[in-house]
C-alpha cells in the first residue's frame, strides 16, 4: 500500500529488501544521539560503529517477520511487527549476530532486550512499533507523523491496537499526539527508564 498524506506530504510505502542497507543506515543515524545511546555505548564514535551492524540485524528481522514503512526518499523509516498473544520475534541467528555487532557492549543490549520482552503486553493482538527513525537532516519536518498516520490508518480500518516504548519526553509527546496513552514506566536494571504506550484503534465516524 502506498499513501500520500497531502499535497506537500511525503509518499509512504513499504520498504523493499534491496533497501535494507539504507534503512539500517537511517536508523543508525537517527538513534545515534538518542536517549538510550550513551547508556548502551558511551563513546559516540564506537556507538556509530556498533549501531551499523546492530540496526542492519534489526532491519533484516523486520523485513522477514514484520513490516517496514518508509518515506519514498528513505529519509524516515518505521519498523512494525504484528504480535499475537505474546511477543515472539524469531530473528535468524540473532544471538550470534548481536554479539558480533555489539562486542564488549553486548551485556547492555541483552539487558535492554530482556526487560522489554518481560514487560511487553500479552493476551491482546496488536502491532508493535519497534523503531521509528528520521535522518537528522530531515527531522522536525513531519515525517515521523506521516509514517504514524499511514500505519494507523491501516490499524484503525482493521480494529487493531498498537504498542511502543517511548524513551523520553520528546518522542513521548509525539506519540501522545497520535493517540497513544502512557502505561506504567519501568527501568532497565541499572539503566534508563522506558515508557510504554498503547493506542486503541480509532474507528471512522459513522455518518
Amino acid at each position: 500500500m502506498v499513501t500520500t498524506v497531502g499535497a506537500l506530504a511525503p509518499t509512504i510505502r513499504r520498504a523493499t529488501a534491496a533497501e535494507t542497507d539504507t534503512v539500517a543506515a537511517v536508523l543508525a543515524e537517527a538513534f545515534l544521539y538518542g536517549d538510550l545511546g550513551p547508556w548502551l555505548v558511551l563513546n559516540v564514535d564506537t556507538r556509530f560503529k556498533v549501531y551499523g551492524p546492530y540496526f542492519r540485524l534489526l532491519t533484516e528481522g523486520a523485513q522477514a517477520a514484520g513490516w517496514i514503512d518508509v518515506t519514498d526518499d528513505l529519509a524516515a523509516v518505521a519498523l512494525w511487527y504484528p504480535v499475537g498473544d505474546r511477543l515472539d520475534l524469531d530473528i535468524a541467528n540473532y544471538d550470534t549476530r548481536l554479539a558480533q555487532a555489539c562486542g564488549q557492549h553486548l551485556h547492555r543490549f541483552v539487558a535492554l532486550d530482556r526487560v522489554m520482552h518481560a514487560y511487553h503486553p500479552t493476551g491482546s493482538p496488536h502491532h508493535y512499533l519497534a523503531h521509528l527513525g528520521v535522518h537528522p537532516d530531515r527531522q522536525r519536518q513531519g515525517l515521523g507523523s506521516a509514517l504514524l498516520e499511514h500505519h494507523h490508518s491501516r490499524l484503525d480500518a482493521e480494529g487493531v491496537p498498537a504498542y511502543l516504548e517511548a524513551t523520553g519526553n520528546r518522542n513521548g509527546a509525539l506519540y501522545r499526539r497520535h493517540g497513544y496513552l502512557p502505561r506504567e514506566a519501568y527501568r532497565v536494571p541499572k539503566g534508563p527508564a522506558l515508557y510504554p504506550m498503547w493506542r486503541r484503534p480509532h474507528p471512522a465516524p459513522t455518518a
